[in-house]
């Protein structure tokens, strides 16, 4: 791929299709050009389109988002914006008719279109007066049909036919919109819901970065045995989450009142269940833990993770079900064995982290990758070296220094034997923050500071690291331009990082950390490392890139391998299994088993096609 320093200027279109054309506006650089165009009745969508594909290389920018202006054809608007979402990288928003002309209603658009991009090209989160999270819809359900079988699709129909006679509502309650695994899974699965007309909403907690600062360094941090030594939740800490959590509750109380069932993801919004118990004693509950707990420290009189861990549970003790990671060590034991499900993280084929991308797009996203080098006075990527990939968040569970330490052991080996520099792989470190993680600036200053020491600072100049703004395609671009993947974490609940490499063709080396080893199948698709081995990390760098056979092997396996049951359709199935079966039997036995073993085990169908397989090691234990 060729070096893509000279960034494109963003621009924003609006788009009016009327009976016989279209009018459309480009908004860039402060000036707004239209025009109106005839193209008779047939095929105006595709016109569109070809428009949209011609105007940005004609004119050497990068259309972000067009605004679709609705004139009552709904299926043909969905088509086009699936088809620019998916081929051309251009975010489609959805406006209703404002008045006046076709070439005015255009314009109106393309400017609607810019305002919801204003920091970086990124686009703003909308949220009602309750905090209800808007979500935009990009794919089609034909889209997501195409990834899946028959009888798998069928299943979700039946599900989604199901919920809507029982007249369910699903309820969602996290800390953050964007940044992080639970808010990416949860805008596929409300987009992907309003596709099925599934009644499913999804609401976040008021920031407060006080509170934040206890949930990540308490809660998250505590429960997984990687914070300092001595750390421990305060009775001060107690009180002021409490009081947090009661103003929440009661701008949710409404919300409390109409839903049948709750998911509460993680511990920051686990104090809302007593308040929804008040309100709503028929709702049932779900809670939904995302992380690893390391329970024999929390099952343990006295620790810092026992003392969290109670706090926790005395909130949420009342749910009706308890979701966690499959990996049974996670689950301390006062949490009800026959109350808990298993249920893997997930990831999305469409959105802009997994879409296939054009090289022309990559080359816009690697140059604003380089462009936040520079900012930050590193050199750019080059992209005609390869380079290797972490992408994770900056956090002490990540195994950042590892990652970091392994690299060094590979060019060693790699100087010692001469290797020519075009084919020495450069190491690329980055990651997304996210609202309710106040340690990723500083992790991200004790990784630059690492590099500067006599131990690093020889390849310092080859390792670039970056804390990026929410742009999935620099990541989606990062991963599919990289060479190999690492997940180097010392502690991790899924990290679903691990299966979108895959899913890219990518090998990926990992330690056996949590839901780590459920992803990779060991010298099949990747290599799987002891905690901490960064010397045979190091080794299996050096054998995928002196053994271009057995890369591509790993490579084809990673990519036509890939497990299915990781993805939004599978999500949205158990989902809605869980839901339907609460609401029809108020209750769910599930004795530690995975969800789709529940959905089997009831006969609703028999899938021939993409039945999981890591279940069955875990089972067996």
């Amino acid at each position: 791929m060729k070096q893509g320093n000279n960034i494109r200027r963003p621009a924003y279109a609006g788009i009016y299709a009327e009976k016989d054309g279209f009018c459309v506006a480009i908004k860039s650089n402060g000036k707004i050009f239209a025009e109106c165009v005839k193209t008779g009745k047939n095929n105006i969508d595709k016109k569109i389109f070809s428009y949209l594909y011609k105007y940005p290389l004609k004119h050497n920018v990068k259309l972000i988002a067009a605004g679709i202006v609705s004139n009552g054809d709904k299926e043909k608007e969905k088509k086009i914006a699936a088809d620019i979402w998916l081929k051309e990288d251009i975010a489609p928003l959805f406006f209703k008719p404002s008045g006046g002309s076709g070439h005015e209603q255009a314009r109106k658009a393309a400017i609607k279109a810019a305002e919801r991009f204003k920091n970086n090209n990124l686009v703003d989160i909308k949220f009602d007066t309750k905090r209800r999270v808007i979500v935009e819809e990009l794919a089609r359900l034909e889209e997501f049909q195409e990834t899946v079988s028959k009888e798998e699709f069928d299943l979700l129909l039946s599900l989604s036919e199901k919920f809507k006679r029982q007249k369910g509502k699903l309820v969602f309650f996290s800390s953050t919109p964007r940044g992080g695994g639970v808010a990416l899974m949860r805008h596929a699965l409300i987009r992907f819901f309003r596709l099925l007309g599934v009644n499913a909403q999804w609401y976040v907690m008021i920031a407060n970065n006080d509170i934040f600062n206890i949930t990540k360094k308490k809660f998250h941090n505590v429960l997984q045995n990687v914070a300092p030594a001595g750390t421990k939740l305060t009775n001060q800490e107690k009180k002021l989450f409490r009081e947090w959590t009661k103003k929440n509750a009661d701008r949710f109380a409404d919300i409390f009142k109409k839903a049948k069932v709750v998911v509460i993801d993680d511990p920051q919004p686990s104090g809302l269940v007593s308040y929804i118990r008040k309100a709503n004693p028929k709702a049932k509950i779900i809670y939904r833990s995302h992380i690893q707990i390391e329970s024999d420290l929390a099952d343990k009189e006295g620790t810092p993770q026992n003392i969290t861990w109670s706090f926790i549970w005395n909130n949420i003790k009342s749910s009706d079900v308890f979701i966690s990671h499959p990996v049974k060590k996670f689950i301390p034991n006062n949490v009800p064995r026959a109350k808990t499900v298993l249920m893997g993280a997930v990831t999305d084929d469409l959105d802009g982290l997994n879409k296939e991308l054009d090289k022309r797009h990559m080359r816009y996203y690697f140059a604003l990758f380089n462009e936040i080098l520079k900012k930050n006075g590193q050199e750019p990527l080059n992209l005609n070296r390869p380079y290797i990939t972490q992408i994770a968040r900056f956090d002490p569970s990540k195994g950042i220094p590892d990652v970091i330490e392994s690299y060094r052991k590979l060019r060693e080996k790699l100087e010692k034997e001469k290797w020519p520099k075009r084919k020495i792989p450069q190491l690329v470190i980055a990651g997304h923050g996210a609202i309710d993680d106040p340690e990723g600036v500083p992790i991200y200053r004790e990784t630059m500071n690492m590099l500067e020491t006599d131990s690093y600072k020889n390849y310092a100049r080859d390792v670039k690291v970056a804390r990026l703004p929410d742009s999935d395609q620099i990541l989606n671009s990062l991963m599919r331009g990289c060479f190999v993947a690492l997940q180097l974490s010392h502690k991790e609940g899924f990290e679903i990082k691990v299966a979108e490499a895959l899913g890219k063709g990518k090998p990926v080396i990992a330690y056996k950390t949590g839901g780590i080893p459920i992803q990779i199948r060991d010298k099949e698709n990747g290599y799987l490392v002891k905690t901490g081995d960064t010397g045979k990390v190091a080794d299996l760098l050096y054998k995928l890139l002196s053994d271009k056979k057995r890369y591509l092997k790993l490579s084809k396996n990673a990519r036509d391998k890939v497990e299915r049951d990781f993805f939004t359709v599978s999500n949205a199935i158990k989902w809605l299994f869980l839901a339907t079966e609460l609401m029809e039997k108020g209750e769910i036995r599930g004795d530690c088993r995975s969800v789709r073993d529940l959905i089997n085990r009831q006969k609703q169908v028999r899938l021939r096609k993409y039945l999981p397989t890591w279940f069955v090691g875990l089972l067996k234990k």
